[in-house]
């Protein structure tokens, strides 16, 4: 794409919420009637050198992502409705786009929602944040989301108790060829075939001293006609204990999961969709809010998940992260992305702070190893079946900065992420391993 096109693609989607700021959102709305609002972010994000196997040396993207929602109530009922346009410039055939980073013109959200006392059921097409979001998220940072069909049940009581339960067949983000992702194509979102999320999820009321315990149990399944290795049939079930910052206190979250159940994977250069599938998935912080100007909160984390030991044999351990996201524990995802919730192991210390009232700040350092020296580097391409490269993917540094300039209605955000790679990045690699790679990104948001 030329770059004066990319300009006038930028200036159309930033003029056309400003025509329409001022409203208000969709999410807010209490009352009966129509209410309808949106958002539009534009986000220049680089990264040199490119980790992954298979793309260019370097790669860059401009992602837009533009938002409009709306809501009728009527009573007791409730029909709601999404449009996200979500497309990325300025990159070629070399880059890393996919599903993940383009979605033109999609209906995310179609719904007929219907509240009685404390309860409300939902039917139809609906994205969705659950816990921590480490299973089930509305992506954030991404470009594009996770978004279901089917029907959920959802329920609030006193002392902050909530329960949700669902049955929704997860979609899968079209066109799906690179050729296609790299023009923006549209094409409408379709159902996975021969695949359904269905779960229960219980928060139990407070406890003293504001501790919180949620527990879950999810079980998803994917079949695949073209590939049995990508086909699962998955029993996850988990448990997150946390208390939030507050000054002058510790914090703490531990977040735990068994999964069960089974895999695809190629054993013997035969592809299986019936591997046994046993894996595990462990998060622990602990932290200290200072009383202090900026309410600095200083945390030491430790994230675990599973990776197969044994490539050759009929037993798959790598954690499956379902449809969880990943930038609040891991760094920025976009085209970065430099670790998913498998096969990972990560102690790190994370500082979050206020410079100022309007700005919000975060420094985190952590190790990335793998779990499993056998397994691959999930995401990048890179693994070593016989374990000689060793564990150390490298250690990350990485901070964002965020400046509110209008509450609700517009924002900047800018972050870095440095990769210091380490023996099994570089040795995996070998003769095509680029140096350590470093990311960088600036956003801007404007609501309506």
């Amino acid at each position: 794409m030329s770059v004066p096109s990319l300009i006038i693609a930028i200036a159309s989607r930033v003029a056309f919420v400003v025509s329409l700021g001022g409203l208000g959102t969709a999410a807010a709305q209490t009352e009966n009637g129509f209410d309808f609002g949106g958002a539009q972010r534009t986000r220049y994000e680089t990264l040199d050198p490119q980790f992954r196997a298979g793309f260019s040396d370097s790669d860059q993207a401009v992602a837009l992502q533009t938002t409009l929602a709306f809501n009728w109530r009527h009573d007791a009922w409730l029909v709601g409705g999404e449009i996200m346009d979500s497309r990325s410039y300025a990159n070629d055939l070399g880059s890393f786009a996919n599903g993940t980073t383009t979605n033109a013109l999609e209906p995310i959200q179609a719904y007929v929602a219907w509240r009685h006392d404390a309860s409300t059921f939902r039917v139809g097409r609906v994205a969705q944040d659950l816990g921590k979001r480490r299973f089930l998220a509305r992506n954030r940072y991404r470009n594009t989301i996770n978004t279901f069909t089917g029907v959920d049940w959802s329920w609030t009581g006193a002392e902050g108790r909530a329960a949700r339960a669902f049955y929704w067949v997860p979609m899968r983000q079209l066109p799906s060829d690179q050729g296609s992702v790299l023009d923006n194509e549209y094409e409408l979102d379709r159902g996975l075939r021969g695949g359904s999320f269905a779960g229960v999820f219980y928060q139990f009321p407070t406890f003293a001293n504001q501790h919180r315990l949620e527990s879950y149990v999810f079980d998803a399944e994917a079949a695949s006609a073209s590939d049995p290795a990508l086909a699962f049939d998955l029993l996850t079930l988990g448990a997150r204990a946390y208390r939030a910052p507050q000054a002058s206190q510790w914090n703490y979250e531990v977040e735990a999961a068994l999964q069960e159940g089974d895999s695809g994977g190629t054993v013997g250069g035969v592809a299986r969709s019936d591997l046994d599938h046993s894996a595990s998935f462990l998060h622990f912080e602990v932290g200290y809010q200072f009383d202090a100007p900026g309410s600095p909160n200083l945390m030491f984390q430790y994230d675990r998940a599973t990776g197969d030991e044994d490539p050759t044999d009929a037993t798959i351990e790598r954690f499956n992260t379902l449809f969880g996201a990943r930038r609040f524990d891991f760094g920025p995802t976009g085209i970065y992305g430099i670790a998913a919730r498998s096969n990972i192991e990560s102690p790190g210390v994370r500082l979050t702070f206020r410079p100022g009232p309007k700005w919000q700040a975060m420094l985190a350092y952590r190790s990335l190893r793998l779990e499993a020296a056998r397994d691959g580097w999930v995401g990048s391409g890179w693994r070593d079946t016989t374990g000689a490269a060793g564990s150390s993917i490298g250690r990350q540094l990485e901070g964002s900065f965020t400046w509110t300039a209008i509450p609700d209605r517009l924002s900047f955000e800018t972050g870095f992420a440095h990769l210091w790679a380490g023996r099994f990045a570089e040795r995996s690699a070998g003769t095509a391993f680029r140096g350590d790679p470093q990311y960088f990104y600036a956003a801007l948001t404007t609501t309506f």
